[in-house]
């Protein structure tokens, strides 16, 4: 849980908002684990709070994981009355929908230190080693709150911890993705090096023909795994020059608008869009930026495509039968059979094909069992002719053919370039967007 505190919320920050709002409101905060280990916290007099006085006693750290876990439950603040009777309060630290901790302010009093208050301090401690003269101490020094301020000073906390949250939150989760695609984009590396020096352009017009359709589908999945195929094509063709790979990004971010506007998406949303791609063109991004940049481009335009209702003639039958080949690709399939499943006729979903996505009913699923022989060749000693049936081809060599021709390399090629005892080697060609 400390690791995890530690991940999310920055130390240093955070012992200044708690000072200044500290300054600002008279009360204590401290960070704590689930455990209620004190992981950052800022007292305003140590010798006269009562929680240092006590110290982590079994009583505490028991109203402690109970008021985080009770502000966690409440999705606000949850202000409480601790076990010596002062008002105290949590705000839940939450990772990715996990509670992992809460911030606390407190103690505080709703009334005068009076005779009774300090008889009710003395009930509430007496199994404590505290003194009456600590207990004067206590109630002398521990601020008076009205309900309407603790609430208040409850809710400014709890907004500063969240935001910090998700801010960080959102640069791990960010961080995450990027390792997570530049992972992929090495292994796309050591598959296309040999490919580049023939190829004729910056990637290939079947990968963005691909992409552009699962952009029209809405398929954002499928999208951002060709996008990773062609991220990888322009960083190979360019030699690893930014510029040149800012310039044909934003050049793809053009296809992609102009796409998602033909298909139907909101001109006010694609305005906002457009304006966010225009960062690709920003100095001083690597390479590992701009792809992860981009990738955010891509799920815009595929997520206003999506809500929006695309104007594809027959887009529901269209997502129908690419949903039908992804589950049934394995198996002996044709045209009239998909189109039997999805309850149309098969001479009108080829004409949805060739319409909507600009390719033929063959060439989108020999799409589909190319990508997944591609994961077998990768991660397994199969022969060549186990996996042509694996992906629905009775005929190896026919297979041998449909492969080659979709990537440039056969079958065996390809896992020699890529399987398990290749090495690593698209990862040597991949640091900080440069060549080395």
């Amino acid at each position: 849980m400390i690791e995890d505190l530690s991940r999310l919320l920055d130390r240093e920050e955070l012992s200044e908002i708690f000072r200044n709002f500290s300054d600002l409101t008279g009360l204590n905060v401290s960070l704590r684990d689930l455990s209620g280990q004190d992981i950052v916290s800022f007292f305003r007099d140590e010798g006269d709070c009562i929680c240092k006085m006590i110290g982590n006693c079994e009583m505490c750290l028991e109203n402690i994981r109970f008021g985080a876990n009770k502000a966690a439950e409440l999705g606000e603040p949850y202000i409480f009355i601790c076990g010596c009777g002062l008002v105290m309060c949590a705000s839940a630290v939450v990772l990715e929908d996990a509670l992992i901790g809460a911030v606390f302010c407190g103690p505080a009093m709703l009334w005068d230190a009076d005779d009774y208050a300090l008889a009710e301090l003395r009930n509430n401690t007496s199994r404590t080693a505290l003194t009456d003269s600590d207990r004067q101490r206590i109630a002398q020094n521990t601020p008076q709150f009205s309900c309407e301020q603790i609430t208040s000073a409850s809710r400014i906390l709890f907004r500063l911890v969240n935001y910090m949250c998700r801010s960080r939150n959102d640069v791990l989760l960010q961080r995450q993705k990027i390792m997570s695609q530049q992972a992929t984009i090495s292994v796309l590396l050591a598959e296309s090096k040999q490919l580049a020096p023939s190829r004729q352009g910056f990637y290939s017009q079947e990968n963005e023909k691909r992409l552009l359709n699962s952009v029209r589908l809405g398929d954002r999945q499928a999208a951002t795994k060709i996008l990773n195929s062609i991220l990888t094509d322009i960083f190979l063709y360019s030699g690893g020059k930014l510029s040149a790979i800012q310039a044909k990004l934003f050049e793809l971010s053009g296809f992609l608008f102009r796409t998602a506007s033909e298909a139907g998406a909101p001109e006010d949303e694609l305005i906002k869009i457009a304006q966010e791609a225009q960062r690709i063109l920003d100095s001083g991004l690597s390479f590992e930026d701009l792809c992860y940049q981009t990738s955010r481009i891509l799920e815009k335009y595929s997520d206003a495509i999506y809500k929006s209702g695309p104007r594809i003639a027959g887009i529901r039958y269209l997502r129908a039968a690419s949903t039908y080949l992804l589950e049934h690709f394995t198996q002996d399939i044709s045209l009239a059979s998909v189109a039997e499943a999805i309850g149309i006729s098969a001479s009108y979903l080829s004409h949805l094909f060739k319409s909507g996505l600009s390719v033929t009913f063959t060439e989108y699923l020999a799409g589909i069992r190319v990508d997944f022989a591609k994961q077998l060749l990768q991660n397994g000693e199969a022969p060549v002719s186990d996996i042509a049936r694996r992906v629905g081809y009775e005929d190896v060599n026919y297979f041998i053919r449909i492969f080659k021709k979709t990537i440039g390399l056969t079958p065996k090629q390809y896992r020699q370039l890529t399987g398990a005892n290749s090495g690593t080697v698209g990862q040597k060609y991949l640091m900080k967007g440069k060549f080395v």
